[in-house]
């Protein structure tokens, strides 16, 4: 990211009908993160990720046929900056050739219904509208693979 680069904030709020504790689980796990982290609608994630502060992530995004996604070039990748199970996880965000720095803060809030998710990423604003599409996708996933909802 160059020092000329005008930084916007996307924030993204969704319920979900789980307990912090999965949803927590669902956004930590890689095993689980597989099932929702990719940004179409019909796809499928690798991921790797040493979970501690400090440690790094990467993200392999692949089509529903297994054919590598548009997003694959860029394999997001970083490394965890905070972990305070079951509240909240941040980590820098790197894309080659797309997004050379930038941060996202996952905070989870327990409320009646279920778990309030709150992701904010810092990011140039020349890339936001494809990475606000990109989190909607994923996040839909999440609702729909892994924390109980009937949307699919």
């Amino acid at each position: 990211m160059s020092q000329n680069e005008i930084l916007s904030m996307l924030e993204i709020k969704r319920t979900y009908k789980a307990s912090q504790t999965k949803v927590f689980d669902a956004l930590t796990k890689p095993e689980i993160m597989a099932e929702w982290f990719y940004g179409m609608d019909d796809g499928r994630a690798e991921v790797e990720s040493d979970f501690k502060v400090g440690g790094a992530y990467v993200i392999r995004m692949f089509k529903g046929d297994g054919t590598q996604s548009d997003c694959a070039e860029y394999a997001p990748h970083g490394e965890f900056l905070e972990i305070d199970p079951p509240n909240k996880v941040a980590f820098t965000w790197i894309s080659e050739g797309f997004v050379d720095h930038s941060i996202v803060t996952i905070s989870l809030l327990s409320v009646e219904d279920g778990t309030e998710l709150t992701l904010r990423h810092e990011l140039p604003e020349n890339v936001l509208p494809e990475h606000r599409q990109g989190w909607e996708t994923c996040l839909g996933n999440l609702d729909c693979n892994c924390c109980g909802s009937d949307c699919c």
